[in-house]
């Protein structure tokens, strides 16, 4: 004998199933996109028949390129709240297994829609998507720096954003090949340690920071 109701609640079941599907399909077809034109020529027509749906499918859950854009970069948020930067009690360790993680997000498609985000921060609207993500990735880089001044690694007053920027444009400028050698990351960081460690990263000495990148993924700063 069949339950009252017992067809609705599959039938919810399933349509809850398709819908997610769907949301999952559309994501990954806008970071594609994002990956590949960046936001200011994002098409919902390209996400559209790319995740295989009518564009009013996406305009009834995202009701403009922002607010889809902006599901994007919450999504690609997510597993680096899960997985934070590394706290091994030593700078050093810190510093090469956090820009290891960093070359390696910087050759997924996240890292690619990252980069053209960051080339597109100058436009209010891609600012008020990418901002808060930013400055909090941004904070936890820098309380890597922050957690060897306490330990006495290096001096007290030491500038944490000219650290980590000198360590960021070595190995960007060197990182411009497909691969990224742990020994010569080694050498970078040591050698930008030891520089902290002689005082020249003090703060006050900004001016001799490089110029940021706009095409580092996730960057740093």
């Amino acid at each position: 004998m069949r339950r009252p109701g017992g067809s609705a609640r599959r039938t919810q079941g399933v349509l809850g199933g398709r819908s997610e599907q769907v949301v999952r399909r559309v994501l990954d077809a806008a970071l594609r996109e994002l990956a590949q034109s960046g936001h200011a020529g994002f098409r919902m027509e390209a996400v559209a028949a790319t995740a295989e749906v009518n564009k009013t499918t996406i305009y009834r859950r995202w009701p403009s390129r922002a607010a889809l854009v902006a599901s994007v970069v919450d999504r690609m948020r997510a597993p680096l709240r899960d997985i934070p930067l590394p706290d091994t009690g030593q700078l050093e360790r810190d510093l090469i297994e956090a820009f290891a993680r960093r070359f390696t997000f910087g050759r997924k498609v996240e890292g690619r829609a990252w980069t053209r985000l960051l080339d597109e921060r100058h436009d209010p609207d891609v600012e008020a998507i990418i901002g808060d993500a930013v400055n909090e990735r941004r904070d936890a880089w820098r309380s890597m720096v922050t957690r060897a001044i306490e330990r006495g690694e290096v001096p007290p007053g030491t500038d944490a954003r000219l650290l980590l920027d000198l360590v960021r444009a070595i190995v960007d400028a060197r990182g411009a090949s497909r691969r990224l050698d742990t020994t010569w990351l080694t050498l970078a960081v040591r050698t930008v340690i030891a520089g902290a460690r002689a005082g020249t990263l003090a703060q006050g000495h900004s001016a001799a920071t490089p110029a940021p990148s706009s095409r580092s993924p996730w960057p740093p700063r």
